[in-house]
């Protein structure tokens, strides 16, 4: 199943401070832990950011993600293979210091990461600079040749699972019986590197600067309308449909893409965002916004299929 990213702060498991330090340590023992400070905002793995001081006075830090027991992403070997091949290839993804399946201080494997100086934003109409940037992003992301990167699951056609999703409403019913209809809805053009969870939750800037990709846990290969699809109705929920549309417009002048088949794409994931939302442990009036965001998406991608 595609992933929907929920937006909201994962149930975590807290790490201890001391086996955080121990495991800090064992791969830079000539560091010393100042802090460490656990980050919100991830959806399974439980991730920290440790404060440290080298040897020369230096202040660094580091991000351990710990694949914990709500991870559902890939596993943390493959993630650091992701990761390094992605690095390699120049794009600003963190880089890998160190994997940790020793299982020796904290009982999961974990990955060690250099820390990006950067922030994230949720970002509002008045990000126009940022939301073509976020787009031209996905389009850099949609064109790294994939010869030579790791093996990752396909993503190549949204129909299989979408009648699991869609709404349980007579008001569906057309739709359900075109889409029944479509006689192929596989993806058969090349298959571009996906993020699998490309929001504004998972960007880091430094200004207008986008410094950092983060959290390519869900990464695949397959049809880019899948990313795009997923990343517009992220920006939905914050900027309203106008911004969504701007990033849209932004990534067609880089990629063109059909409608018909991206509308395919925003069926299946904002019905999978309805259907999974009751289990996000959003705050009522957000998860309220949220649902009216996904269907009227449904009702606007339903219309130009029907």
């Amino acid at each position: 199943m595609l992933n929907v990213p929920p937006q909201t702060t994962s149930v975590q498991t807290l790490v201890p401070d001391a086996a955080l330090k121990s495991v800090v340590t064992a791969h830079r023992p000539e560091v010393r832990v100042l802090r460490t400070v656990r980050l919100s905002g991830g959806v399974s793995a439980d991730v920290y950011r440790i404060d440290l001081e080298a040897e020369d006075s230096a202040l660094q830090s580091l991000v351990v993600r710990v694949h914990g027991p709500h991870h559902n992403g890939h596993p943390a070997a493959l993630e650091v293979e992701i990761l390094s091949a992605l690095t390699e290839l120049g794009l600003c993804t963190p880089r890998v210091m160190a994997l940790d399946e020793s299982l020796r201080f904290i009982p999961y494997p974990l990955v060690i990461l250099h820390h990006i100086d950067g922030e994230t934003f949720c970002l509002t109409l008045a990000d126009d600079c940022r939301i073509g940037t976020m787009a031209k992003m996905l389009a850099h992301i949609h064109s790294v040749p994939i010869a030579g990167l790791p093996s990752l699951p396909t993503r190549i056609d949204p129909i299989p699972e979408i009648f699991d999703f869609l709404p349980q409403d007579s008001e569906f019913d057309r739709l359900r019986v075109r889409l029944s209809n479509i006689p192929n809805t596989r993806y058969d053009g090349p298959k571009a590197l996906l993020h699998g969870d490309f929001w504004p939750g998972n960007l880091l800037w430094k200004g207008e600067q986008l410094v950092g990709v983060l959290d390519w846990e869900d990464a695949a290969y397959g049809d880019p309308l899948s990313d795009l699809a997923c990343a517009a109705l992220e920006l939905s929920y914050v900027t309203g449909p106008s911004g969504a549309q701007r990033f849209l417009s932004a990534y067609n002048r880089l990629r063109p893409f059909d409608l018909n088949r991206l509308a395919l794409w925003q069926l299946y994931v904002a019905a999978a965002a309805y259907h999974s939302m009751g289990g996000w442990g959003l705050d009522p009036n957000r998860e309220a916004h949220m649902r009216a965001t996904t269907l009227s998406t449904i009702r606007d991608a339903g219309a130009l299929i029907l």
